[in-house]
C-alpha cells in the first residue's frame, strides 16, 4: 500500500526524491536547459542550425499527440490527502523557478534553516539583462519565491499582497546566489517577511514583501528545520510505504 500526500506534507519549493518516471522528466528538463543555454547567440554554420531547426521540430510533432493529466484532478486529490507521490512531482517538479522537471527552472534550491529560509541558483545566458547581469524582472520573481517560503514558518499560505525591491549591485550571470529570508512581523492574515541576495560576500538585493493568508490567519513564528537542497534522503513523512 502506497502513503497518500494531501497538501499540508508539501513545503514550498523543496523537492521530493523522485519516483522513477520523475526521474527521467528531470533528466528531460536538464538537456533542456543546457540546449537553451548553448543556443545563446551559438555561433554554428547555417547548414548545421538547420539541422538542429528540423530535429526538434520532429521532436515536437513527435511529442503532440500526448495528452496532459488532468490539473483538477491532482489538485483534488492533494486536497482530499488522497495524492500519490507522482501527484506531488507532477505538481511540484513544474513550478516556474524551483521545478526540476520545469525547463524554465534554474533551478532555485530553497529550504528552511531553523528561522530561516535560505536559497541558492546560479543563472545562465538566457537569463540576462544588463550585459553580464540577471535581468531585474527575473530577480523579482525569485524574491517572490523566496518570500513566499517564509509561510512555510507560520503555519498558512496565501498570495503576495505587495513586493518592495532595491537593487543594491548587479547580480552576476554563471556565479552562485545566495538568499536568505525571514519573516519580520505577523498580523493576523498579514506576513511581513524581508529578504537579501548575496554574491561573493555582498549583498546585491535586498526586498520586503506582504503575503495574505488564503483562508484565516498566519499562526505564530516557529522554528522549523527541513532537508537541505537536493538530498538523497527522503524524510520520513514522505517515505512509500
Amino acid at each position: 500500500m502506497s502513503t497518500k500526500y494531501g497538501f499540508k506534507d508539501i513545503l514550498v519549493g523543496e523537492p521530493w526524491p523522485p519516483t522513477p518516471e520523475g526521474a527521467v522528466r528531470r533528466d528531460i528538463a536538464e538537456s533542456l536547459r543546457a540546449i537553451t543555454d548553448r543556443l545563446v547567440r551559438m555561433d554554428a554554420p547555417q547548414a548545421e542550425l538547420e539541422d538542429y531547426a528540423a530535429r526538434l521540430r520532429s521532436l515536437r510533432d513527435d511529442i503532440a499527440p500526448w495528452p496532459r493529466r488532468p490539473q483538477g484532478a491532482l489538485l483534488q486529490r492533494l486536497m482530499d490527502g488522497q495524492g500519490s507521490h507522482q501527484d506531488v512531482l507532477d505538481l511540484m517538479d513544474h513550478e516556474i523557478m524551483t521545478g526540476r522537471a520545469s525547463v524554465l527552472a534554474p533551478p532555485l534550491d530553497l529550504w528552511l534553516d531553523g528561522d530561516v529560509v535560505r536559497g541558492r541558483a546560479e543563472l545562465g545566458l538566457a537569463w540576462q539583462g544588463p550585459p553580464g547581469r540577471v535581468h531585474g524582472g527575473v530577480i523579482a520573481l525569485m524574491m517572490d519565491i523566496l518570500l513566499a517560503k517564509t509561510q512555510d514558518l507560520v503555519g498558512g499560505i496565501g498570495m503576495t499582497g505587495t513586493l518592495s525591491l532595491r537593487y543594491v549591485a548587479g547580480t552576476p550571470l554563471k556565479t552562485p546566489i545566495d538568499m536568505e529570508a525571514r519573516v519580520r512581523e505577523v498580523k493576523g492574515r498579514k506576513l511581513i517577511a524581508e529578504a537579501r541576495f548575496i554574491v561573493n560576500g555582498e549583498t546585491t538585493v535586498t526586498a520586503e514583501g506582504i503575503w495574505i493568508c488564503a483562508r484565516g490567519e498566519y499562526g505564530p513564528v516557529r522554528t522549523r528545520t527541513s532537508v537541505a537542497p537536493l538530498a538523497e534522503a527522503m524524510p520520513e513523512s514522505r517515505q512509500e510505504s
